[in-house]
């Protein structure tokens, strides 16, 4: 297994003085390094540039490097951004001060080259393994899309807000008809590239789709958002033609069709299963004829 290359990953250093700031960019010249002198510059870059890594002063005037940590740890978007403390103070309070608050590791300066960049670089290791975790627990991996787990902590939050703010919603539940005929007649490998091949297609002519999912098998599941019912029936109405018009397999005489289950948000459903379970009955009327919507 070849080793990453972390000289890409985005560090911001948090100091007000020059002087080691100097020193850091020096010792991490291969990286992408910014810095900013003060804790209300720092919350503003990170906003509109999170970085991998932030190596945040603790005494700083104004606002100290524990309230810039408090601050991002209180901000979903930034909670996760792993935080390296420096200090020249080595009081042991100090240091357990900013573990309490989130720091992953606390550096006192003056800086010890070999051991900065060494902490540097396996908190860096370890934020792409976290990633890398996270991107398999939410994602398919035939596919590529998400997954049902996914599906469900992402697609509840949009079902609440469309629901109090009164806005229009559109689940789809989509079927590949006969698929297992299509596995047992060509095998599991032109299987695997008719899913993939029908996601491609999904993805070209529904861009852009917040949430679309694998929620098993051969079903999916698309929710649209901001487009009247009307328009939505007829955005999946015309994956369904293309589908059934086109090779969507390389160099393979496969065809297939879908079969669609459709459900608009009211004021009836109180909760995602609600629409889902509208959109499983109108999918099964679907699937008594194959290739249609309901």
């Amino acid at each position: 297994m070849s080793e990453i290359d972390y000289t890409h990953s985005k560090i911001l250093i948090v100091d007000d003085n020059p002087g080691d700031i100097d020193v850091l960019l020096e010792l991490l010249k291969h990286f992408d390094v910014r810095a900013v002198l003060d804790g209300v510059s720092a919350l503003e870059t990170i906003e509109e540039e999170p970085p991998d890594l932030i190596l945040l002063d603790i005494t700083m005037p104004g606002m100290d490097g524990f309230e810039v940590c408090q601050a991002l740890k209180a901000n979903p978007k930034t909670a996760n951004i792993p935080i390296i403390f420096l200090s020249i103070r080595t009081d042991v309070e100090n240091i357990v001060t900013g573990f309490e608050l989130g720091g992953v590791d606390y550096i006192t300066k003056p800086y010890l080259p070999k051991e900065t960049i060494a902490r540097i670089q396996t908190h860096l290791k370890l934020q792409h393994a976290i990633k890398e975790l996270k991107l398999l627990a939410n994602t398919d991996p035939l596919t590529g899309i998400a997954n049902r787990r996914s599906f469900f902590l992402e697609a509840t939050e949009t079902f609440e807000s469309a629901k109090k703010e009164q806005l229009p919603l559109h689940l789809f539940l989509i079927d590949i008809d006969n698929f297992k005929m299509v596995n047992d007649n060509y095998g599991h490998a032109i299987g695997d590239q008719v899913m993939r091949g029908f996601v491609e297609e999904v993805q070209k002519l529904l861009h852009p789709v917040k949430h679309f999912a694998r929620l098993g098998g051969d079903e999916f599941v698309v929710i649209l958002e901001d487009v009247e019912q009307t328009e939505a029936w007829h955005k999946l109405d015309r994956l369904r033609e293309d589908i059934n018009k086109h090779h969507l397999v390389k160099e393979s005489p496969v065809l297939f069709t879908i079969s669609v289950g459709m459900a608009t948000l009211d004021d009836t459903m109180q909760d995602i299963d609600a629409l889902l379970l509208k959109a499983d009955i109108n999918l099964y009327r679907s699937k008594q004829t194959k290739n249609a919507i309901n």
